[in-house]
């Protein structure tokens, strides 16, 4: 295929949508929780919404998406994210924002297992290490320019903006899409190959009981629970604690995005070249734990420095995005060599479920542990706590990789 290189990037660009409509709640957290009137607990509710919902397409989409043309699953499921992500701006009041995120969140939630499975289609287990990283580029991209755009027009015009914004952009990229991603049914052939074998078509029912029996499956899917909890815990609660906590202004909240996705344009390719070199595992063995410490700096802050100047702030928080997302890329490079390409979508749209439960329950318990001081400020406490239990999570996620194998399409 001539054009591997610019499909890629459209998926790419399909994920940069599908990530900044997830990252973009982050630091319009504060101004969401005071213009809603609501407290963390109902902050992380909203959070938790899209997340619930995702996990929910996510189990479908594991019995349904290898069941169909990857182009045709991913032109429907794009186009109805688009649709509610752009209905986002014009709820009324937080009980209508609250549905259109997990109907936002339901459409979203298989995108990121589409493009990872699309990828994997494209690209032979030797070059994927190098692709995973570019699709994880949307998570730079996303901080480096989408989140400090839509925070802008949000501080410029109201919060509704951004979510106008991602639609229109949702829409341009599905037209592209369109007329460009080929069809890709080469898992569809192997599974009518493997039926012709059997003598029968293998059920849905079937087939998701297949994925659920592999023991290698079940091992992917632990390790990616591990990693999203531990992560997702942290996340949510950057924005207002930096401003509360440490100081930052509003419109200051976009450098952490800025220069810390920034950073990671670099770093992700980069990991991803010398994961291809070095192989999955060694890389994550070495990524992880530099993680932990940018955990442990992040949410002690406030308590090492009793004044924490603002570059000395943003080195800690480029130094978390860095290994954060860096730490993703063996490790999804990892799981999309632990199922057989037949069922490559229906695994990483479990994957994609897991992940949102992950998400999902890491802005619950988070939620349930940072609480807001009784001063004028209303500065966040216990957030401290959050980060030592997310190490400690992530560290089972080292005991789970080496346990995972590496399937050969």
């Amino acid at each position: 295929m001539k054009n591997k290189s610019f499909i890629l990037f459209l998926l790419a660009a399909a994920n940069f949508t599908h990530i900044m409509d997830i990252m973009i709640i982050m630091p319009l957290s504060d101004r969401l929780m005071k213009l809603f009137e609501i407290a963390p607990q109902e902050y992380a509710l909203l959070v938790s919404a899209y997340s619930s919902c995702a996990f929910v397409a996510g189990l479908l989409g594991a019995v349904y998406l290898d069941k169909f043309d990857r182009r045709v699953a991913f032109l429907f499921v794009y186009a109805f994210f688009g649709i509610a992500t752009f209905g986002c701006s014009f709820v009324p009041n937080f009980y209508f924002f609250l549905i259109f995120r997990g109907i936002a969140g339901f459409f979203g939630g298989v995108i990121g297992a589409l493009v990872l499975a699309m990828a994997s289609d494209l690209f032979v287990a030797e070059e994927r290490g190098k692709a995973v990283g570019i699709i994880m580029m949307a998570f730079s991209v996303a901080s480096v320019i989408g989140v400090p755009t839509g925070l802008y027009l949000a501080i410029q015009f109201d919060w509704h903006a951004p979510f106008q914004l991602l639609g229109v952009l949702s829409f341009i990229i599905w037209i592209i899409s369109f007329k460009y991603i080929p069809s890709l049914r080469s898992h569809l052939d192997a599974q009518k190959k493997d039926d012709l074998g059997n003598g029968h078509k293998e059920t849905r029912r079937e087939a998701l009981f297949q994925l659920l029996n592999s023991k290698n499956a079940r091992l992917a899917l632990l390790l990616t629970f591990t990693l999203v909890l531990g992560q997702f815990m942290i996340i949510p609660f950057i924005t207002p604690y930096m401003i509360r906590n440490i100081g930052f202004e509003e419109a200051q909240i976009t450098l952490i995005y800025f220069i810390g996705g920034g950073f990671t344009i670099f770093t992700s390719p980069f990991f991803g070249r010398y994961v291809d070199r070095f192989g999955a595992r060694k890389m994550f063995n070495i990524i992880l734990p530099i993680s932990f410490i940018a955990v442990a700096l992040l949410t002690h802050l406030s308590i090492i420095l009793d004044s924490t100047p603002i570059w000395v702030a943003l080195s800690v928080t480029t130094f978390f995005f860095v290994f954060g997302s860096g730490r993703m890329v063996p490790a999804q490079t990892q799981l999309t060599m632990a199922i057989q390409a037949k069922r490559r979508a229906s695994f990483m749209s479990l994957n994609s479920s897991v992940q949102q439960l992950g998400s999902a329950m890491a802005s619950i318990i988070g939620g349930f542990i940072v609480m807001e001081a009784n001063t004028p400020t209303k500065e966040l406490i216990h957030y401290n706590w959050v980060g030592i239990i997310a190490v400690l999570i992530g560290i089972g996620a080292l005991f789970v990789f080496p346990l995972i194998k590496s399937i050969k399409d």
